[in-house]
């Protein structure tokens, strides 16, 4: 009698035992690479990862600081982490294998490639001589962190100009430290590509005379003509204290990338997790302010993950084939 009520204990045991490591196994965790803080994505990022961690059963979401848009399609393309924010041209580049990267990532899909612009902001104290962008010929510029997607983009956008990087003497921080540096005057100019209003500049104009650089006309244009990809848009007169016009600028489309790695179930979940709480999306931070499911497909340059599909299926967006 003891023997069989041993027997029966140490059954219900490894009954238990197999529910407790199966329930273990069956929990999905998703790292999303974000950026640095203090930016857009940033912000966006966590908002999400919550959302996800909250709102999908048996998921738990997590955002993971990175150097920005190349790190991120990098980390995505080698597969250790599952979802990231990018600019939509480098995602196109790391999935076709063409440069900066040596290899095609074939696992990268798209989730909500309209979801914002990183935009090009060029700040410089109230009392600089530079007025436009393209009198950064010479100067020392604070042009962002290293091995960011954005030094691909003001590459291009200053050889439309006739000169580059070479032609100037190019200070590599992470956006963070921009304004810092700008502030103690160890650099002449300072690049921040990101939505904007950008919280750090908004912080340094409020003890800081700053201007925002300005492009002639018709370098903005040639820049569009050459490179399709880029987006006009204006910087709103009043953005940053002491902003008294409005300032035409220069995008680029970014948005939610996720792996092929991830199952149709968990990606229509996650998409739709993300669109039914999309207020605390847009919450996250000003440039997220206009998302919508109607128009979030617009943009893509690689092609998406089978969940969201369905999802976008469902609610009667989708446009693809």
């Amino acid at each position: 009698m003891r023997i069989k009520m041993i027997k029966k204990v140490n059954g219900f045991i490894l009954v238990l035992s197999f529910f407790f490591i199966t329930s273990a196994q069956a929990e999905i965790l998703l790292s999303m690479g974000v950026s640095h803080p203090g930016g857009s994505w940033y912000a966006a990022g966590g908002t999400i990862t919550d959302i996800i961690t909250n709102s999908v059963e048996g998921v738990t979401a997590t955002a993971q600081t990175t150097g920005g848009a190349i790190s991120n399609i990098k980390l995505l393309g080698t597969k250790d982490i599952d979802l990231c924010i990018t600019i939509n041209v480098i995602a196109r580049s790391a999935s076709k294998g063409k440069r900066p990267f040596k290899d095609a990532y074939t696992n990268i899909r798209s989730l909500l490639p309209n979801m914002e612009a990183g935009v090009l902001q060029i700040f410089t104290l109230a009392g600089s001589d530079i007025n436009y962008v393209s009198e950064l010929k010479g100067r020392k510029v604070m042009v962002g962190p290293q091995g960011h997607g954005s030094l691909i983009r003001l590459r291009q956008i200053l050889g439309v100009m006739g000169f580059g990087f070479k032609d100037l003497t190019a200070v590599y921080l992470p956006f963070q430290q921009a304004m810092t540096t700008l502030g103690d005057r160890k650099v002449e100019a300072a690049v921040l590509y990101m939505s904007f209003p950008a919280p750090i500049a908004t912080q340094f104009a409020t003890t800081h005379g700053m201007k925002l650089l300005r492009f002639k006309e018709q370098y903005r244009k040639a820049v569009l003509n050459k490179f399709p990809f880029y987006l006009e848009r204006v910087i709103p007169e009043g953005t940053y204290k002491g902003q008294n016009k409005a300032v035409p600028t220069l995008g680029t489309g970014n948005g939610i990338y996720i792996s092929s790695d991830v199952s149709d179930e968990t990606a229509y979940k996650v998409t739709k997790a993300i669109f039914e709480k999309l207020d605390r999306v847009r919450a996250s931070h000003p440039s997220m302010r206009n998302i919508s499911l109607k128009t979030a497909t617009q943009g893509a340059l690689v092609e998406f993950h089978p969940g969201v599909i369905k999802y976008y299926k469902e609610k009667g967006v989708w446009t693809g084939q």
